[in-house]
């Protein structure tokens, strides 16, 4: 192997392992913090994202429901609800993107992939849909709109799909303030994302 290959190698193995240790750092970080504090952050949060205009703009917004430890969006939820916004939840597909299927307060919900709750039948019903927003779950984030997930790229593939189809689409990160970095080591296929939402801030990339 040239020297250079090497070099390349040990730069790609270090960045591996940055990366994973952040991972186990963050996630460990979120879960610890106590059910109050994670229900006020929510409220906090929600308050703030009424005010954000890609939210006050949006009709069809793709979200999610926490898991392990993420920051819960389910006050914005009924928010959006009672605005008339439509509200959406993604579905893993075989290729390893994302597909989203309707929800509503009256939606039937089953544990799927990782012990997250999805509609029932989400297979069936998930299709593809025109969104104006997404809430992107994250492990560790930047001010630059850099993002950490979870490692399974699933949203880093949907956005480089759906960014180049859909140039309206606004992607916005949630996230637990404790979650920022000062710089987050990314990977040529993570995408930044447009903003990140926390409950004291907003960080937009721009």
């Amino acid at each position: 192997m040239a020297l250079s290959d090497n070099l390349t190698a040990n730069k790609n193995n270090g960045l591996t392992k940055q990366r994973s240790q952040l991972r186990q750092q963050y996630r460990a970080a979120r879960r610890a913090l106590p059910h109050y504090q994670q229900h006020a952050q929510a409220k906090q949060l929600s308050d703030l994202l009424q005010r954000c205009p890609e939210f006050i703009r949006a009709k069809s917004i793709a979200s999610y429901l926490p898991n392990d430890g993420e920051i819960d969006p389910a006050i914005i939820h009924q928010v959006a609800w009672s605005l008339g916004k439509r509200i959406y939840l993604p579905v893993p597909t075989k290729n390893k993107s994302l597909l989203f299927a309707s929800y509503t307060p009256h939606t039937p919900l089953v544990t799927g992939q990782w012990g997250i709750k999805q509609p029932r039948c989400a297979a069936r019903i998930a299709k593809k849909i025109s969104l104006d927003l997404i809430f992107v779950p994250l492990v560790a984030f930047d001010n630059r709109g850099s993002r950490l997930g979870r490692g399974g790229g699933y949203y880093d593939r949907f956005l480089a799909n759906e960014k180049c189809k859909h140039k309206g689409l606004k992607s916005l990160g949630l996230s637990h303030a404790l979650q920022q970095v000062d710089k987050v080591p990314v990977e040529s296929w993570d995408m930044t994302l447009d903003a990140i939402a926390t409950p004291r801030k907003i960080f937009r990339n721009s």
